[in-house]
């Protein structure tokens, strides 16, 4: 969960307050483990707001900031407190109980944030990072949004469904019959 303060007249958004649960199995170190959570939010924080990469316009795959010094990210002064509640339910294939501690964290924040500008004013932004000039042309916009107006073509026409173990599946997914000769062959 995200706090934020947002202002509707410059589109700037505050981080306050962090609140991050995260099953971990079991804490190896649990010092360590909190620094591990803790920096996933801070990488998910850092891309829901700050981190881009911005190209040049007709010049493919050139950026427009090469220097890490315009590559922008959260600094102490950004950064919110983080309360941290380290889950613990050991997994019996992990090593000694223990699960996955370091990107879990950080996908959960850009929608975290994202709701909570929407809790704040009432706008979506569909794209990160989230900067105030979309939360500006959201706040103008008749439907409150600002963001990509469609999702591109990728093509993909068909989907598999893999049954979980609940399910009676084995949690694979099963092999066409080309690929099974494929591989065999």
């Amino acid at each position: 969960m995200v706090e934020i303060a947002a202002d509707e007249e410059t589109g700037m958004i505050k981080l306050e307050k962090v609140w991050v649960a995260h099953d971990i199995g079991r804490a190896l170190n649990r010092n360590l483990a909190i620094g591990q959570v803790e920096g996933g939010v801070y990488m998910g924080l850092g891309e829901a707001l700050m981190e881009d990469m911005a190209y040049r316009e007709k010049r493919f795959g050139i950026l427009k900031h090469p220097s890490v010094l315009e590559y922008k990210t959260l600094t102490t002064h950004e950064m919110p407190e983080v309360v941290t509640y380290l889950v613990e339910n050991p997994d019996p294939r992990g090593p000694f109980g223990a699960k996955e501690v370091g990107q879990g964290p950080l996908l959960p924040m850009m929608p975290a944030v994202a709701n909570a500008l929407h809790d704040a004013l009432g706008v979506r932004v569909d794209q990160v990072p989230i900067h105030p000039d979309l939360v500006l042309k959201a706040l103008k916009a008749k439907d409150k949004r600002a963001g990509p107006k469609k999702f591109p073509d990728l093509g993909i026409t068909e989907t598999q469904r893999v049954k979980t173990l609940a399910e009676g599946g084995d949690g694979t997914a099963p092999r066409s019959t080309e690929k099974k000769e494929a591989i065999q062959s």
